[in-house]
C-alpha cells in the first residue's frame, strides 16, 4: 500500500473535511479496521464525539485546536 500511515490527524482533517462521509472518504485509502481504530482512538482522546457510531463522528473543541 501506498499511503502514509492513517494517523489520527488524518482522520480528524477527513471529518472536518466531509463531515459524515468522512469514513467512507478513508475507506477508499486504508483498511476498515484501521479506519475505525482511528476513529475510536480520536473518541477516547476527546477529539471527536459520535451519538449512534463512532464512524459517525464530529470534531469537539479540542478536535479542532488539534487541526490548528
Amino acid at each position: 500500500m501506498g499511503n502514509p500511515e492513517l494517523t489520527t490527524k488524518i482522520v480528524l482533517a477527513a471529518i472536518r473535511d466531509h463531515g459524515d462521509a468522512a469514513y467512507d472518504f478513508l475507506i477508499d485509502d486504508y483498511p476498515s479496521d484501521r479506519v475505525i481504530a482511528e476513529f475510536t482512538k480520536a473518541a477516547r482522546s476527546g477529539f471527536t464525539t459520535f451519538g449512534v457510531a463512532v464512524h459517525m463522528a464530529s470534531l469537539t473543541d479540542k478536535g479542532r485546536k488539534e487541526l490548528g
